[in-house]
């Protein structure tokens, strides 16, 4: 299983995933993705997220965030949940909820805003990660100014999980784009900025890996 976290909203953790899964389709793994919990703007053009990833993976939306998790309201899902005058779900609800099939090769599980984001009744992003214990945890971060202390802001508190880095819009003709992902590498870090090589990240870390615990 890998858990798509984000250092911010608005980061491209939707884009990374959808793109991500069509990748490893086209390398012929089975994948499927699971958005445990979603709210977005009615007023806003586009899919909504888990419709996104239900394009890319062949999906049905409703199997990718069941529409009792679903909320039209641009919060929080437990602020969203609140002024809808509905009930969010705990963490181990959610968790619960992020299970694939057998003949699931690579299950992809997408977050909620940043790492810290609210997105249950009774915790954020990590809680959630610590709950379903993925195998692989991908921060997507941007690739400008900012993005070395947001990637190790996000990084640090996932020590105990495999991880890596994905720029998202890196531009190698960009200086500070190709100074950030160096500067990170030299650190430790594992950091790809372009689909192949996230792909080949994820093949690793899930290689020898029993089927069934995608």
């Amino acid at each position: 299983m890998v858990f798509v976290a984000g250092t911010s909203t608005e980061v491209g953790k939707t884009w990374v995933a959808a793109e991500l899964a069509q990748v490893l389709r086209d390398m012929e793994c089975v994948v499927a993705a699971c958005k445990p919990v979603q709210s977005y703007d009615p007023d806003e053009a586009g899919p909504t997220d888990a419709a996104a990833l239900a394009a890319a993976t062949g999906q049905h939306p409703d199997d990718v965030c069941p529409p009792e998790h679903t909320y039209p309201v641009p919060l929080a899902p437990p602020m969203a949940a609140r002024k809808l005058g509905r009930i969010c779900p705990t963490v181990d609800e959610l968790a619960a909820g992020c299970r694939f099939r057998a003949t699931v090769d690579i299950g992809l599980v997408e977050g909620v805003g940043g790492l810290y984001s609210p997105l249950a009744s009774d915790g954020h992003n990590l809680d959630l990660i610590e709950r379903i214990e993925p195998d692989l945890v991908i921060v997507v971060a941007s690739a400008a100014l900012g993005g070395i202390h947001d990637s190790m802001a996000c990084t640090l508190p996932l020590s105990a999980y495999r991880h890596a880095v994905f720029l998202n819009r890196f531009d190698p003709r960009i200086e500070v784009h190709a100074l950030n992902v160096q500067w990170m590498r030299d650190a430790g870090l594992a950091v790809a900025t372009n689909l192949s090589e996230l792909a080949d990240i994820v093949c690793t870390a899930l290689r020898g890996r029993p089927r069934g615990d995608a």
